[in-house]
């Protein structure tokens, strides 16, 4: 998902986020690995989810310094791994973390960037998935992430294309991050 969603970010959008993650993603992962306890496999995924949420809403975040949005990174994660913890205790009851757990836990952080052949069909799978999502959305929604997406154009470029403001297009953009997300969760959770 986090690649389908650098897709619609504009290119320095992209870089950023990319950036942001190569800087903060490991910190991120570590903190995260410390509050779920060594022995959670969810870190990353809390962690995935956080720049998942980051990008969807880049609109309303991105105007903000690298520092601010680590702060607010930070504070996704912090969340995500209350969620977690909340998760887990209601399937299998009370979770103990010793300090010895936490000493044995080791410091390893995936590459987002390197795929296996299975991550690759996965992808691919998920590219399918992905132009079946945008095909239904609403038009206006669909027009801009298209131009987005396929034209590469910019905001402006789409908003003179289309005689529209080009806050309206920021705002579609938007819209159809969201919907695509949480139709992709739907379709995910069954």
């Amino acid at each position: 998902m986090i690649e389908l969603l650098l897709m619609t970010l504009e290119a320095e959008e992209r870089n950023r986020v990319l950036a942001l993650w190569q800087d903060h993603g490991p910190s991120l992962v570590r903190y995260a690995k410390k509050e779920l306890g060594p022995m959670s496999d969810d870190a990353e995924d809390v962690v995935s989810d956080a720049f998942e949420r980051l990008m969807i809403h880049y609109e309303r975040y991105g105007d903000r310094t690298d520092e601010q949005i680590k702060g607010l990174l930070l504070r996704m994660v912090r969340n995500l791994c209350v969620d977690a913890h909340r998760k887990r205790k209601r399937i299998s009851g009370a979770i103990t973390t010793t300090e010895a757990d936490i000493a044995d836990w080791t410091d390893s952080v995936a590459d987002p960037l390197e795929q296996t052949a299975e991550e690759v069909v996965i992808s691919e799978d998920n590219i399918r998935r992905m132009k079946a999502l945008i095909r239904s959305l609403a038009p206006a929604l669909r027009d801009v992430l298209q131009m987005r997406l396929i034209e590469d154009m910019t905001n402006r470029e789409i908003a003179e294309e289309l005689g529209i403001e080009e806050s309206i297009v920021r705002q579609r953009i938007s819209r159809a991050r969201k919907t695509i997300a949480v139709k992709w969760e739907e379709e995910e959770n069954g």
